[in-house]
């Protein structure tokens, strides 16, 4: 059901730890679009999209990989007619040269020909990380750490994932929602 969507637009997320939640949150506050957590999302059937002009799906960003980017994916053929966007959210810096080499290598397939596709940093947050990705994180952390000759990326990345941060900002939702409201060009 939409509630007060003045736009035609759903923006559905996958968030772990509360980031890209807080992106979709701030998204549809700005925009009136629907909001929907993906796995409210994913247990609809086909017909509940026809009435939306506009999809933005967002995920959380680990190990180079948008979480359920392939859900998403899957439906692009049945999506042919809508505009649609991808905002991932990361711990890396907006800036990061590792950011836009990260986005080129996502979305630079014919698939995603047509589809808007954003960056907005996040952040870590441990305490509400599920245990394996905590896991990961820390021996992530345990090989940075014991590597000799480092480069200046990995020193970085090494001391910003050895705690909590959080780095998210309305800015960085501002491009989201200035496609949302059709002002893209």
């Amino acid at each position: 059901m939409k509630t007060g969507s003045k736009n035609n637009t759903l923006i559905i997320f996958h968030s772990q730890t509360g980031f890209t939640a807080r992106y979709a949150q701030w998204m549809a506050e700005a925009t009136g679009a629907e909001c929907m957590d993906f796995k409210e999302a994913k247990k609809k059937k086909t017909a509940f999209f026809d009435d939306y002009e506009k999809i933005v799906f967002g995920g959380w960003v680990m190990g180079g990989n948008v979480s359920k980017l392939k859900w998403f994916e899957e439906h692009l053929a049945e999506w042919k007619n809508k505009k649609l966007a991808v905002f991932a959210v990361g711990a890396s810096p907006a800036d990061s040269e590792t950011v836009a080499e990260f986005l080129n290598r996502t979305f630079g397939g014919a698939q995603w020909n047509g589809v808007a596709h954003f960056y907005c940093q996040g952040g870590l947050n441990y305490d509400r990380m599920s245990a394996p990705n905590r896991m990961l994180m820390k021996m992530l952390k345990k090989s940075l750490d014991g590597k000799q000759d480092k480069t200046p990326q990995e020193i970085e990345m090494a001391q910003m994932i050895g705690k909590s941060y959080d780095i998210a900002d309305r800015k960085y939702a501002r491009p989201v929602i200035t496609w949302i409201e059709g002002n893209d060009s």
